[in-house]
């Protein structure tokens, strides 16, 4: 994974982009494609049609350059926008997707093995334990998790972006990592009265 683009740099290209600059939205366009496609198959698992999203995204972007606000977290504000446009999209088709997500929806969970980072097998088994436990979580919770512990988003911003009030976030992180804890020792316990 590319190294991740500091606040202060994509502030930076936001208001020159905000200024007229094309280029400046090309750098966050190439900055955030990876971490905007990444989540984007998480909320839907055609790939053409999350490629189009971001570049819709991204179009609509230049196009709306006369009057694009400040914001806050350029970062966060893309994964709003984008998840706007996909929900948006799907909505053309009432019939097949749903317009809102309900609170069951499909998000899936996948950690990379990255074996520069993790070169002992028990570490890969224990990832794949814990894949294994979160995608026993509602889509929402997951979502919630992967927002808050991969993307590293404040609540303010996961409220954003799911679009629920902030004590919303706490209350349901707090359930997730309750559930994530009872799904846990549940799968652990026959592991430990079989190695003990």
């Amino acid at each position: 994974m590319s190294k991740r683009l500091p606040a202060d740099q994509a502030q930076l290209l936001w208001q020159e982009f905000r200024s007229g600059d094309a280029y400046a939205l090309a750098n966050i366009m190439q900055s955030y494609y990876a971490e905007l496609f990444h989540w984007g198959m998480r909320l839907h698992p055609d790939r053409e049609f999350v490629k189009d999203c971001i570049q819709e995204v991204f179009v609509n972007l230049w196009q709306s350059q006369p009057t694009a606000r400040p914001v806050e977290n350029v970062r966060s504000y893309l994964f709003v926008v984008l998840k706007t446009r996909i929900l948006r999209e799907l909505s053309r088709n009432p019939v097949t997707h749903p317009f809102s997500l309900p609170d069951d929806y499909a998000f899936s969970v996948e950690f990379s093995a990255d074996t520069r980072l993790i070169e002992e097998e028990h570490e890969i088994y224990q990832l794949r334990q814990l894949e294994r436990v979160m995608n026993h979580l509602p889509g929402r919770q997951k979502e919630l998790i992967y927002l808050r512990f991969y993307q590293n988003l404040s609540f303010d911003q996961i409220a954003e972006v799911m679009h629920l009030g902030r004590q919303s976030v706490h209350n349901l992180l707090n359930k997730s990592l309750n559930s994530l804890r009872r799904h846990w020792a549940a799968l652990m316990l026959p592991l430990c009265l079989l190695f003990c």
